[in-house]
């Protein structure tokens, strides 16, 4: 087969293969430190739709083919990228829209205006490359006065040129311009999504998604210009780079943003924010009345305590349970906590359950929504899952964006990567007559003895 003397649309075919099949990203060490097993793939793995060793491929393959012919599939692959990007700019016109109506001052006006004047330059660039040039019989692009107008106007350095452009994009995301009031546009349009909705998560993906690819495609666009105006080897090469170093720098200032909670089904207590953040999880509420004893009664906690409210003179426990276990990314790191059990405890955790002996008078418990596995009648059994497997010390890394519960295990609250962590306790007055209070297996740690006393770990 012949092959194009034109790197850029090498990537763009490697960039089409990446759309169903995408490449792993490299992580970081700390993410290495702290996560096992390694075969997992993230939101970021998705939507940066080329990698690092992608592109050093991509010089390879130019020095080895410069002087060889382009064939009519090689531009077909640039054409079908056209063609998904075309899907994806129908999916953003309403992320085009609310970054319109957003208003942070004139800041974001003016870099609100820069963002989609960019985006305009570089589709035009491809919409110009599909549209009105195509390969000849000796595998240059045709017609050759448009060929090089078209490479002129992608290298011009003006404002309008590639370079500048994709300059201008990179620094809005990482946040480094002046633009926005020197903050991230994604980091602004994420604040204002509501990170408990079902919706979250596909409006964060459809942005970084479309970022990503358009990106990507005008890096393209920019290195097959300087192939068609017979530029150096060199200068694709710091074209290329450049490519490389932008994205893996908005590759690591993501990360906390677009990290997801593990895979699995399981639950979480519910804070007096809400549930967690809604990354690649779907949180349902559940709800478990207690009626805890009612002569002299002495439910206690701790002083400023994040509960979503309900305890008293009697208790509410509110959950936020996860119920689609294909849902989310890899597995629960090693470390020492527990969550609520709903199916099967994820992989490394214990399984265990406490009961509650509540009122026996004129009992009054009730409980609604999704509930963690147990029994829920007179008396209250929930199941757990527990792990001791790491330090409570070492950090792990979970999404960070909202704030939440887990439980207490055995060596005090597990560290949480990026986030404060307030140690906290309800203690339960439970029915004093033949109390019978159960413990079993692993469950969160507590000393409450006939009235459960139970330590939450509260992340912000």
């Amino acid at each position: 087969m012949k092959f194009a003397p034109l790197v850029g649309v090498f990537i763009l075919s490697i960039l089409c293969q990446t759309q169903s099949a995408p490449a792993e990203l490299k992580a970081s060490e700390s993410d290495q430190e702290v996560s096992r097993p390694r075969n997992r793939r993230s939101i970021l793995a998705v939507v940066i739709p080329i990698a690092v060793n992608l592109l050093q491929q991509g010089i390879e393959e130019y020095g080895r083919r410069k002087s060889q012919q382009l064939e009519q599939d090689q531009l077909e692959a640039l054409r079908d990228i056209q063609r998904k990007l075309d899907v994806l700019d129908r999916k953003v016109d309403a992320l085009q829209r609310a970054i319109g109506q957003l208003r942070f001052g004139q800041q974001w006006l003016e870099g609100a205006v820069l963002y989609g004047n960019d985006i305009q330059r570089l589709e035009y660039f491809l919409d110009f490359l599909d549209r009105r040039l195509s390969p000849g019989s000796n595998g240059e692009l045709v017609p050759t006065n448009l060929a090089n107008e078209w490479a002129d106007a992608v290298l011009s350095l003006d404002d309008d040129g590639a370079g500048q452009v994709l300059h201008n994009l990179h620094e809005m995301i990482i946040g480094s311009s002046g633009l926005f009031g020197r903050n991230s546009l994604f980091v602004l349009y994420e604040s204002t999504l509501d990170g408990q909705s079902d919706q979250y998560w596909p409006k964060v993906r459809q942005f970084l998604d479309f970022t990503f690819s358009i990106q990507v495609a005008g890096y393209a666009a920019w290195v097959t210009s300087l192939n068609i105006k017979n530029r150096s080897l060199q200068e694709v090469a710091d074209v290329i780079d450049t490519a490389n170093t932008r994205i893996e720098e908005q590759r690591v200032f993501l990360l906390p943003y677009t990290k997801e909670w593990p895979r699995g089904s399981y639950g979480l207590p519910r804070t007096n924010t809400g549930c967690p953040v809604a990354a690649n999880a779907r949180w349902r509420d559940g709800l478990r009345h207690h009626d805890t004893e009612d002569d002299d009664n002495s439910n206690q906690w701790s002083s400023g305590i994040h509960f979503d409210g309900g305890y008293g003179g009697n208790m509410d426990q509110k959950f936020c349970m996860k119920t689609e276990a294909s849902m989310g990314e890899g597995n629960w790191p090693a470390g020492n906590y527990c969550i609520f059990k709903k199916g099967n405890c994820p992989a490394g955790f214990q399984w265990g359950k406490l009961k509650w002996d509540d009122e026996d008078d004129d009992n009054q418990n009730h409980a609604s929504g999704v509930l963690p596995d147990g029994i829920y009648n007179r008396n209250t059994e929930i199941q757990y899952c527990c792990r001791g497997d790491g330090s409570a010390t070492t950090p792990i890394v979970l999404p960070s964006r909202r704030p939440f519960y887990l439980f207490r295990f055995r060596t005090g609250c597990q560290r949480v990567a990026d986030m404060s962590v307030r140690d906290e306790w309800f203690r339960w007055d439970d029915e004093d007559d033949d109390n019978a209070n159960g413990y079993y297996g692993a469950y969160p740690y507590g000393n409450g003895g006939r009235n459960h006393r139970i330590h939450y770990c509260y992340y912000s």
